[in-house]
């Protein structure tokens, strides 16, 4: 059944993840279907798991993450206060 309660991501007590809400909350994983709001506009699309995601500052190297692949596959990064639903 669609949720359609809006959430905001946060940093998951479990390393790496995001969690909806809360830290001990529901975690979002690799292939969830999510809606994220992006510019005003609802965006529907997964979640999505990849090495080399992103450069780290601090050391050079590339890190793994997640990502929001939408449907239209434009790619974006989660990052913590992005608002989500469940569709």
């Amino acid at each position: 059944m669609p949720d359609n309660t809006v959430h905001t991501l946060v940093p998951s007590t479990n390393r790496g993840r995001y969690a909806l809400d809360d830290p001990n909350g529901p975690d979002l994983t690799s292939g969830d279907a999510v809606a994220i709001l992006l510019g005003g506009t609802w965006t529907l699309g997964s979640v999505e798991h990849a090495s080399h995601l992103y450069a780290s500052e601090s050391t050079g190297q590339t890190e793994r993450g997640y990502s929001f692949r939408a449907a239209d596959s434009s790619v974006c990064g989660l990052c913590t206060g992005m608002r989500v639903r469940i569709p």
